[in-house]
């Protein structure tokens, strides 16, 4: 059985890795996504499901896989070139298909292909060879060529798809869930924890109703004896808290900052799928790569991105553009990315990425960042500064010179001080703007109060926290869902001097691919002043349509007697029950 300093070790590692890679791949690489000619209209690796796809014809996939352009030391290297410490590789998807010898089920790389290859082996060697953390993805719940799989019916809408096989298997009342997680489940964890060396992570998904915590514990035990610093993620089962680390959901960003003992890490694709898709050309840019890297840096969370090998083993020139761009820029960034750090303010900058560990503060400014810029909170003796320039305009002001070339590339100012420095835990203006994060900020419920960030009032109840209760919640992502009660406030504790503020609100829908909708209402408080406006989208946001996102213009408060005060925001009418759906991502200011 692990210790606690095993897994706290191995915590502190998985934080400092901070970039990893997610790959994809099964027999659905294949088809690509394509079935008869027709593409599927959701993800590729869940073909089978969308076309309803019997098992006795798609195992003859199986007769096709021979993929003789995989070179997983290839793949590796390069990995390990543009700054990822570790992989997760799908060892079994929702297919049910084993991607290494598995002696549990003959539907496997080995046995049932022309390959006759094992590639967790190979996987395994590679990243051994280059100093790469290996990571596995293990479908425990759903499994399509299983009768026993899980089927979770009824349950949440999944883009018209079910959740488990029941094509092959429609009599949901004769399928014994125990029976698939005892013979299958079980047997092929111990083997792939037993014979390919040190796993690093276990990355398990779609945990649904069927997966109990009595399930989840035995998983744990297993894993923890065979493998003591092996992490195993938040997706464990549906009481997240019984995993290692808590896993985002898909393509989703973090917001806030991360605890030492609960690290997080978001998933992002390159394209729309996670499986190769041939039809699937929304390719993300390099510099997109790169700016989702440091927001996931700077909320302290891990990134994994996703890689689709297609049938044949082959990364697509899209991702290898990804590759060799990050490999670039690691000569840059390697230093901060890998510092463990995050960072050390209590709001967004807004203009500009932070990192801190120790000694050291890096700055990343944004693309839209003017030449120069004040920094505010910072406290310190300066030993030097590098990548542009600063100067001291008062005990915790500095004013940062250089920047236009930064933000082109990318890279940092970093500021070295003697000692590491004091960083004032007021929210203030930075540079003229003000950005605010319900995940440091006081959630005030009807009946009791939610701690976060940086408040220190005690939990309410379990129940409160939990998603449809009535009670406004921080999702995943740091983003505030469910807080539509008018009783329910979210407070910041901040610093503003007398002046006229524009603020201005970013909403996104929690909802895969649906649209961003308004119809509510919202009351701003500051101090003594007080706005009411109705959310219509000023802007819309394009930096992710797997959720939709929009900024408000809520208009300007004057704030006369400055100083220490709280922002107050509360809903008072929604319309319509689709904008319910709608998160707080941030609230920002910006003096007029």
């Amino acid at each position: 059985m692990n210790s606690v300093s095993d897994l706290t070790a191995s915590k502190r590692h998985f934080r400092e890795a901070r970039l990893g890679a997610f790959i994809h791949w099964g027999l659905y690489a294949n088809p690509g996504g394509v079935w008869e000619g027709t593409s599927v209209p959701y993800l590729a690796e869940w073909l089978q499901s969308a076309r309803r796809i019997p098992n006795a014809e798609y195992s003859r996939l199986a007769e096709q896989f021979n993929p003789q352009g995989f070179d997983a030391d290839a793949i590796v290297k390069a990995f390990s070139d543009a700054g990822m410490r570790y992989i997760v590789f799908t060892a079994k998807h929702h297919e049910g298909f084993a991607m290494w010898r598995s002696h549990v089920s003959p539907f496997n790389s080995y046995d049932a292909t022309p390959a006759h290859r094992d590639f967790v082996d190979e996987w395994s060697h590679a990243c051994q060879k280059h100093g790469v953390k290996l990571g596995l993805y293990y479908s425990h719940c759903l499994d399509w060529h299983e009768p026993d799989g899980g089927d979770p019916r009824p349950c949440a809408d999944n883009f018209g798809m079910s959740w488990g096989n029941d094509w092959d298997f429609p009599d949901q009342q004769s399928k014994n869930f125990d029976r698939y997680f005892e013979g299958k489940v079980l047997p092929q964890l111990t083997e792939l924890l037993s014979n390919y060396g040190e796993v690093a992570v276990l990355w398990l998904d779609c945990p649904m109703t069927v997966i109990t915590p009595h399930h989840a514990r035995r998983i744990l035990e297993l894993v923890h004896t065979l493998q003591p610093n092996c992490l195993v993620n938040s997706r464990l089962c549906m009481l997240e808290t019984l995993g290692d680390y808590g896993s985002l959901g898909d393509n989703q960003l973090p917001a806030g900052t991360t605890a030492d003992d609960f690290p997080r890490e978001a998933i992002i694709t390159l394209n729309d799928s996670w499986g190769y898709k041939s039809t699937d050309h929304n390719w993300k840019s390099p510099a997109q790569v790169r700016k989702i890297t440091l927001d996931a840096l700077q909320s302290g969370a891990n990134l994994l991105v996703n890689f689709g090998p297609d049938g044949e083993g082959r990364l697509t020139p899209e991702s290898w553009a990804v590759l060799h761009d990050l490999a670039k820029w690691q000569a840059a960034v390697g230093e901060a990315l890998h510092s463990g750090g995050q960072s050390p303010f209590p709001q967004d900058l807004g203009w500009a990425n932070a990192v801190a560990a120790g000694q050291k503060l890096w700055i990343f400014p944004h693309a839209e960042t003017p030449q120069s810029a004040t920094l505010a909170g910072v406290s310190g003796e300066l030993q030097n500064a590098c990548g542009g320039e600063v100067q001291r305009l008062s005990d915790d002001t500095w004013q940062l010179a250089g920047l236009e070339r930064l933000a082109k590339t990318q890279t940092p100012l970093r500021m070295e001080f003697s000692a590491p420095p004091h960083y004032d835990t007021c929210p203030r203006i930075q540079n003229g703007r003000m950005s605010l994060l319900p995940a440091q900020a006081r959630l005030v419920h009807g009946k009791a109060n939610a701690s976060t960030a940086l408040a220190d009032a005690p939990l309410g109840a379990a129940g409160e926290k939990l998603i449809g209760n009535g009670h406004s919640v921080l999702a995943d992502n740091g983003a505030l869902c469910d807080w539509q009660n008018p009783a329910e406030r979210c407070v910041w504790h901040l610093r503003l001097e007398s002046g006229r503020y524009r603020l201005r609100l970013v909403t996104r829908n929690g909802a895969h691919s649906q649209p961003w909708h308004g119809d509510r209402t919202v009351e701003v408080t500051i101090g003594d002043r007080q706005l009411t406006a109705n959310l219509v989208a000023t802007e819309e946001l394009d930096d992710s349509h797997y959720y939709r996102a929009a900024i408000t213009d809520l208009g300007e408060i004057s704030i006369v007697h400055g100083g220490e005060l709280d922002l107050t925001i509360r809903t008072i009418h929604i319309a319509s029950p689709d904008a319910a759906t709608m998160q707080l991502e941030r609230l920002e200011l910006q003096r007029s």
